[in-house]
């Protein structure tokens, strides 16, 4: 009798617990899901508040704004650094090719006042040459050669000549080939004042010589 009556107070201990429990628990439940819902973690606060808040400060994380945009200034500084780098070395690359642009200008003008002082030579040699060949020959054989060249050729060779040789050959010409030659000759650049006179005596003797022509039989 005292069994049956210990069994029937245990069941009615137990749902009363159960009865009590129950509740408890869906409304720690209901108060978590509050207090997920509004953002608070329920197992922090209830270890703060079981343990204390003797936690170390938040150490600031990497990602931080703060740190985000100290990187950030870090490395647009290091871009301007670069930037300017460049812009130096492009200004220096600019400068040494305006320099060898203006030395290889120099060295074409002296090559091109190389060349032409070369041919200016040459061609002072060869007038030379042909001067002092026609001056040591005979004026009939020279004035012979001339007849066998073209006006121009023969006023180009003729101006090498000094007036005096220009003379004596013209004087040995046929009269229609002097008179061609004579509008295209030249004063020696050494002849000076006496260029007037040598071309006045070259037209006389052309002169004399196409009348003596013309009268002859």
């Amino acid at each position: 009798m005292d069994e049956k009556q210990k069994t029937g107070f245990g069941r009615k201990f137990g749902k009363v617990l159960l009865a009590i429990l129950i509740p408890l628990l869906f409304l720690l439940l209901l108060t978590g899901l509050f207090l997920k819902l509004a953002g608070i973690d329920p197992i922090s606060e209830a270890k703060s508040l079981l343990f204390g808040s003797g936690q170390n400060p938040p150490v600031q994380s990497i990602n931080s704004p703060a740190a985000t945009t100290s990187g950030l200034k870090q490395q647009i500084a290091g871009q301007n650094r670069t930037i300017k780098q460049l812009q130096n070395d492009n200004k220096n690359k600019s400068d040494q090719i305006a320099q060898l642009q203006n030395q290889l200008k120099q060295a074409q003008s002296q090559s091109n006042q190389q060349n032409q002082a070369q041919k200016s030579q040459k061609q002072a040699a060869l007038q030379s040459v042909y001067a002092q060949t026609y001056r040591n020959m005979d004026p009939v054989k020279a004035a012979a050669i001339f007849e066998k060249l073209s006006v121009k050729q023969a006023a180009k060779y003729m101006n090498m000549l000094d007036d005096k040789t220009k003379a004596s050959i013209m004087q040995n010409m046929t009269a229609a080939k002097a008179a061609a030659v004579t509008p295209l000759l030249k004063a020696p650049a050494d002849s000076g004042s006496s260029a007037d006179s040598a071309l006045n005596g070259s037209a006389a003797s052309t002169a004399t010589t196409t009348s003596s022509t013309t009268s002859l039989p």
